[in-house]
């Protein structure tokens, strides 16, 4: 309450017998009424509960205690009021009273109580309120001595504490009350009690600067020495602190005083640091004074015992430099501080002081011979700190004609002061060293010069101040990643435009990969900044090392409208293929962008055009169960993918013991291959059509582990009709074989020529054996990093690894097991199986003891880099070389023989990604 009014939300709302008074014209009357006793008589008498509290918990009672209305509280108490009663914040009318010095109502309260209980008097006079105050630390506090003796007087605690151990002397001596002091000392108070953090009442004075309250104290024999948790005595906050409220003489009296006393100048607190290294860092030149007359050390160091410690190796002199008081530093050497000494990351006191910006300090240090080209620990001079910092005067006085500061120095990452300002954007600093002929292209270790620190860190101005004076902007970083690189991978828009617009920067810069600006905004999906790239000249046909032009990563991370952006520009390629022979199509229809892969189709992307490994768009959508993509292609002319195709758009295996597949005639009328089933197999003009054709030859189909062909002239078929032949359901009646190698059998692959001697007819028939077992592997995710820059050898040793999984186990091992064939064997064998042999699985012959070794190491899976985008820089995707690897496995079918040389040995294995920008 404020002027002893009541305002309205004192009483409940809900009081019907007060409720007139609180609205209107009457509250107004309350209030004035409030402070005469008669208008209170009255107020009570029309029903007013006494004990009724306001909304913040205050009873009428503890609302005239803090107003000091002496009469109306002790009306109150004689209408029943409880002066026990708190408020919100625990507070009691007696707490209130005695915060304020109100004697006369101190006064009426304990007279009050001392016609009570014995309990309830110590009740009301020990209440702690919620933040631990009682009523005598608070009139101790507050300064109200008159009120401080008469609670004496009534029995109060002397060295009553809240939780913290906080006394009423303690409060006295913090707020500097001399009178209330020596009263509660005259009362028997511990004049070294300390509270939880082991602050004296003698510790708390110094802290404040109050020095007639630490000498009553000295005078009570209070220790000097006595030290708080921290380890500090009173000496070292009175060299710590600085004075706050008006009036305070100073720490100078307070020093001197606890001196005189017989304090240690040189007592060292738990972090090492004694009153004489306070005393420098805050700038108390008249308590250094004392201290050095005191005979403290003026070069002493921080440090446990004097040992200095590699953690703070500091004296006086480098404490006030660092801080900047130019006259402690000037105090220090006039007691003869060492100029020369180092702290523990290698400083000097120049260094400190340039870091800090003091120029008065970094005169009068060199006035003294310090030098100002000496080196930290990073390599830093003065200059690199004032350059750093931005302190553009102390860079023209260590740079000036009678210094000998080097421009050029550089530190252990060979950064010069320059590079320094320019990345902290320090405009001044850069124009003063550029014309104190600091080399402006000057490149660190990391490759980075002024500019390129300027423009990464977002400085514009710096940038365009630099690009004036001629720096150079073809910047590369360590790496070989150029600036325009480096800005358009950090999303830096405004910045690369500056660099393009006013640097004239080259926009075909590479990396070692070879890929340029655009190749990063393409990946990373900015549309701005491809916008930006090709406005300015940017090639969308620039390929990387691999072959690969931007296109290519909009289709592997299907950012559409940078698609769009990239195909609408001038002269772009749209089939340009990769070393892998790969398009942006083939890499959509692999990657499942089905977005991608129309955007490219309405731009006129050739739907069936065929990698180095003969694999079209069709073909690799298939393989990975994209067949929405699939019908796409379709739609666009695409050659129709020879396969299963469900009609839906989820895909599953095709059961073991089931096998579908589709025939496929030949446009030109040629001869297609004999079925068993009596209906005629046509070519389908839809992948629908194909799959409900497939569907009703399923009931021809077998679950036998062996099968035949109908036999038809092999050399009056084409390659085409070869395969389409060997992927048809078989007929179980007439098993065949594979004849084994050398012999006349049909063994040539598409591509190949067998010659016969004059006279012998060629061939006419073309037996094979068949798997029926069509064990799907499952389809292989994509990685989202970018993964092929791994080691070489480890590479081809994982893709060796996953064919031999392959090939190991599944239909291999059931159609050799079903013909009683052992490893080394060429014809079925007679007997029980070697249960104990390896497992069949080497569809190519190794001719290398290196290759056997990794082909009988069991395949690991790394997750972070899966097996199949783990590829070679090298252009081919087998795990061995063509030229070593021989099909001579006398089980291999036909299908498979020709997949093999149509694929390649790995043709799992998926189209390259680039590596991580």
């Amino acid at each position: 309450m404020k002027s002893g009014l009541v305002s309205a939300s004192f009483f409940s709302d809900a009081d019907p017998s007060v409720g007139v008074h609180c609205i209107g014209e009457e509250e107004a009357n309350l209030r004035q009424a409030f402070e005469k006793e008669m208008s209170v008589k009255k107020l009570l008498e029309s029903g007013v509960s006494v004990n009724q509290p306001s909304t913040d918990g205050q009873t009428l009672l503890a609302s005239v205690a803090h107003e000091g209305s002496a009469n109306v509280a002790e009306l109150l108490l004689t209408r029943g009021s409880d002066p026990l009663e708190s408020d919100h914040q625990g507070q009691t009318p007696l707490t209130l009273a005695s915060r304020q010095g109100h004697v006369k109502v101190l006064t009426v309260l304990l007279e009050w109580a001392k016609n009570q209980e014995p309990e309830t008097a110590v009740q009301m006079m020990e209440h702690v309120d919620n933040e631990g105050w009682t009523a005598l630390r608070s009139a101790a506090w507050g300064g109200h001595s008159e009120a401080v003796r008469i609670l004496l007087d009534a029995g109060a605690d002397v060295d009553g504490c809240d939780g913290e151990g906080r006394t009423a002397l303690r409060a006295a001596a913090w707020g500097g009350h001399d009178e209330i002091v020596l009263t509660l000392l005259d009362y028997g108070a511990q004049v070294d009690k300390a509270d939880s953090k082991g602050r004296t009442p003698l510790i708390a004075a110094a802290y404040m600067g109050h020095q007639e309250a630490v000498e009553i104290l000295l005078d009570h024999n209070a220790k000097v020495d006595l030290a708080d948790g921290d380890g500090r005595t009173a000496l070292s906050v009175a060299a710590l602190c600085v004075p706050t409220a008006a009036g305070v003489k100073g720490y100078g009296e307070v020093a001197s005083l606890l001196l005189e006393r017989g304090a240690d100048p040189g007592h060292r607190d738990h972090d090492g640091m004694t009153p004489l290294l306070l005393a420098a860092y805050e700038g108390h030149d008249d308590v250094v004074e004392l201290l050095l007359e005191a005979g403290a050390d003026v070069d002493e160091t921080a440090g446990p015992d004097g040992n200095v410690s590699a953690a703070a190796a500091v004296t006086p002199l480098l404490a006030a430099a660092a801080m900047g008081h130019m006259r402690t530093v000037s105090r220090l050497l006039f007691w003869g501080a060492a100029v020369d000494a180092i702290d523990c990351e290698g400083r000097t006191a120049l260094c400190l002081a340039a870091a800090r910006g003091s120029i008065e300090v970094v005169r009068a240090l060199l006035d003294r011979g310090l030098d100002e080209n000496h080196k930290d620990d990073l390599g830093w001079t003065p200059l690199h700190a004032a350059a750093c910092e931005g302190h553009r005067a102390v860079c023209a006085a260590l740079t000036e004609r009678g210094s000998m500061a080097r421009v050029g120095e550089m530190d252990i990452e060979g950064r010069t002061p320059l590079i320094l300002a320019a990345q902290e954007g320090h405009w001044s600093s850069v124009r003063l060293l550029l014309d104190r002929r600091s080399p402006i292209d000057h490149r660190a270790y990391d490759g980075h010069s002024s500019l390129s620190a300027a423009l990464l860190e977002g400085h514009a101005e710096v940038a365009e101040l630099l690009m004036r004076r001629g720096a150079d902007t073809d910047v590369r970083d360590a790496e070989g990643r150029p600036l325009l690189y480096l800005l358009v991978l950090e999303g830096g828009l405004e910045m690369a435009t500056l660099l393009i617009e006013k640097g004239g920067v080259p926009m075909e810069s590479r990396d070692s990969e070879g890929r340029t600006a655009l190749h990063v905004a393409s990946w990373q999906g900015s549309v701005e900044m491809v916008d930006l790239l090709l406005k300015h000249g940017a090639n969308p046909n620039a390929q990387d090392t691999e072959g690969r032009p931007p296109v290519h990563s909009v289709a592997w991370t299907g950012h559409a409208e940078v698609g769009h952006h990239l195909l609408g520009a001038n002269g772009v390629n749209i089939d340009l293929a990769c070393h892998q022979g790969a398009t942006a199509l083939s890499i959509a229809a692999q990657v499942g962008h089905a977005n991608i892969v129309a955007m490219l189709l309405e731009r006129g992307a050739n739907p069936d055009h065929m990698d180095k490994y003969g694999r079209t768009p069709v073909k690799v959508a298939g393989k990975h169960g994209h067949f929405n993509i699939v019908r796409l292609l379709e739609s666009y002319g695409a050659k129709p993918y020879v396969g299963l195709l469900p009609n839906s758009g989820t895909f599953s295996p095709v059961k073991p013991t089931k096998m579908l597949f589709s025939g496929i005639s030949e446009s030109n009328g040629g001869e297609g291959t004999a079925m068993t089933s009596s209906s005629s197999v046509s070519s389908p003009g839809s992948t629908a059509e194909r799959f409900h054709s497939m569907q009703s030859s399923q009931t021809s189909s077998t679950c036998h582990s062996l099968a035949t062909v109908q036999t038809v002239p092999a050399d009056s078929l084409s390659f085409i009709q070869q395969i389409q032949q060997h992927s048809l359901p078989r007929s179980r009646s007439r098993p065949s074989t594979l004849p084994p190698p050398g012999s006349s059998g049909m063994g040539s692959l598409h591509g190949s020529s067998q010659r016969h001697p004059k006279g012998s007819s060629p061939p006419t028939v073309c037996t094979v054996t068949a798997m029926v077992h069509n064990c799907e592997l499952p389809p292989k995710g994509l990685s989202s990093g970018l993964e092929y820059h791994d080691k070489l050898n480890k590479q081809n040793s994982n893709l060796i690894k996953a064919d031999r999984t392959t090939y190991a186990g599944g239909k291999w091992h059931s159609v050799m097991a079903s013909l009683g064939i052992m490893p080394g064997q060429d014809s079925p064998a007679v007997g029980a199986k070697n249960r104990d042999s390896p497992p069949l699985g080497y569809p190519y012959r190794l001719q290398s003891p290196l290759q056997g070794e990794a082909w009988d190491s069991l395949p690991q899976k790394n997750i972070l880099s899966p097996a199949c985008y783990n590829f070679s820089p090298d252009p081919p995707c087998s795990a061995l070389p063509e030229g070593v690897m021989t099909t001579t496995d006398p089980q291999l079918n036909l299908k498979q023989a020709i997949k093999l040389q149509f694929e390649g040995p790995t043709s799992a294995a998926l189209y390259k990604r680039e590596t991580p920008l």
